[in-house]
């Protein structure tokens, strides 16, 4: 599978929304050992100004974050923005709720941490646009 998500991932951009260095940091080594482009953005209002004036494939979405959490940022690119760019939420919660909440705001997908690597390569690879 890792060779049909190099091919399909590379040169492709995310941008990775997450308050944690650390957390961005990990996602960013799969990331870029896939051949994929990543931005970052330590909170929800920095992934808006940026997805302002730039595209992206994916973007990957913490949801507690300060300034402006997972939950806004979404509501601002989906309502304001008007991008329909695949956004995935990353959580350390696996709450119903919370998930059934990320996909009325128009998630795509959610994703409890920690995750295994290759079942987050295969779901990066099956909603970031291969067009």
């Amino acid at each position: 599978m890792k060779n049909k998500s190099n091919t399909v991932l590379k040169g492709k951009n995310v941008l990775v929304v997450d308050d944690s260095i650390m957390n961005r940091m990990v996602v960013n080594v799969v990331l870029e050992d896939l051949g994929v482009n990543v931005y970052e953005a330590s909170d929800g209002e920095q992934a808006v100004n940026f997805l302002k004036n730039n595209t992206t494939d994916l973007i990957l979405m913490d949801l507690k974050m300060p300034i402006l959490d997972g939950f806004e940022a979404t509501k601002a690119i989906r309502q304001e923005l008007k991008l329909t760019t695949p956004i995935i939420a990353l959580t350390a919660n696996s709450l119903e709720e919370e998930r059934e909440k990320c996909l009325e705001l128009g998630m795509n997908y959610y994703l409890s941490k920690p995750y295994d690597r290759e079942v987050f390569i295969d779901l990066i690879t099956s909603h970031i646009n291969t067009n």
